[in-house]
């Protein structure tokens, strides 16, 4: 027993580094060590990242090696541990750290995260600036953004990567549940999963999250250079709890709708084709604090709190 989960502990790390090398599929790396942390637990995905990082640090570069644990090891391997803590009720079952609470544990540790970046990367001239320097002096990035975005001078560029540093804080939760979410439905899919099955469609998230949301853009409105990148990014990062919230109810409201699966494929690949998709369904999950969108599933001849219709 203990060799064959050794011997799937080095595959997963092969499998990660693989993930991790290949551009397009760079987004799934944290999926290998996440089944394992969910069908065995926190040290055995604790060594998958660690011989990871080794093979990255051996076959490629120590800056990968870096990149992979501060992007994906790291805040997975937090998760991790709280997603599996438990405790064991008067009946006997145990309930297990609620999923609202893992996602604004994953929010935390990536806001912590864009702002150490900012506060330890930028130098004088400022992370954006930088990272605008760093597309100019390529010149095949450089010549790509010219012709889809018509750049016109150093100003544009700025603008451009301003963009880019926020909508790829943004992404960077959305990568570490996306993962931790196809990693749960596998080792359920297999019947090794050490955490119960987790029921998206009743998502909730604090309505003072929103507040935390409002704080957050108006500093962006009003700060300058920088910092104002900073908290849009950040005010990016909170919104991606509110696509997942968008996300479940969508999942909750469709659930009795003819050709289901149809509609919510299509509607991810809307997701992964054209971006601006993402606004409303986060918008959707801004609002649902109001509005209570998910009581549109409802019918009068069949209540939503009755047995036979418990999700």
């Amino acid at each position: 027993m203990a060799n064959n989960l050794l011997l799937r502990i080095i595959l997963a790390a092969i499998g990660t580094v693989v993930l991790f090398a290949a551009l397009i599929f760079l987004p799934f790396a944290g999926l290998p060590m996440a089944a394992i942390g969910l069908a065995y637990g926190l040290m055995q995905a604790a060594l998958v990242a660690l011989v990871s990082m080794v093979l990255l640090w051996l076959l490629m570069a120590p800056s990968l090696a870096i990149a992979f644990g501060f992007l994906f090891a790291i805040p997975i391997l937090a998760t991790l541990r709280q997603a599996l803590l438990s405790r064991q009720l008067a009946d006997g079952s145990f309930e297990f750290y609620p999923l609202d609470r893992l996602i604004l544990l994953v929010i935390a540790l990536c806001s912590g995260g864009a702002a150490l970046i900012f506060l330890s990367m930028g130098g004088e001239a400022g992370l954006p600036q930088a990272f605008a320097n760093a597309l100019a002096s390529s010149p095949e990035i450089s010549q790509l953004l010219g012709q889809m975005y018509s750049l016109s001078g150093p100003d544009d560029m700025l603008r451009i990567a301003n963009i880019m540093l926020i909508t790829g804080f943004a992404s960077w939760p959305l990568l570490v549940v996306g993962n931790l979410q196809i990693a749960q439905a596998l080792v359920v899919k297999t019947e090794l999963n050490l955490r119960p099955p987790t029921d998206y469609e009743r998502l909730q998230l604090p309505q003072g999250l929103s507040l935390i949301l409002g704080v957050l853009l108006l500093v962006a409105v009003f700060a300058d250079g920088a910092m104002a990148t900073l908290f849009a990014a950040l005010a990016a990062i909170v919104l991606s709890a509110y696509f997942l919230l968008g996300l479940a109810i969508i999942h909750a409201i469709s659930r009795d709708w003819n050709a289901r699966g149809f509609f919510l494929a299509g509607l991810y690949f809307l997701i992964f084709m054209m971006a601006w998709v993402i606004i409303p369904v986060s918008l959707m999950g801004l609002l649902d604090t109001r509005f209570d969108f998910r009581k549109l599933k409802q019918r009068p001849d069949k209540p939503s709190d009755e047995t036979g219709d418990e999700e």
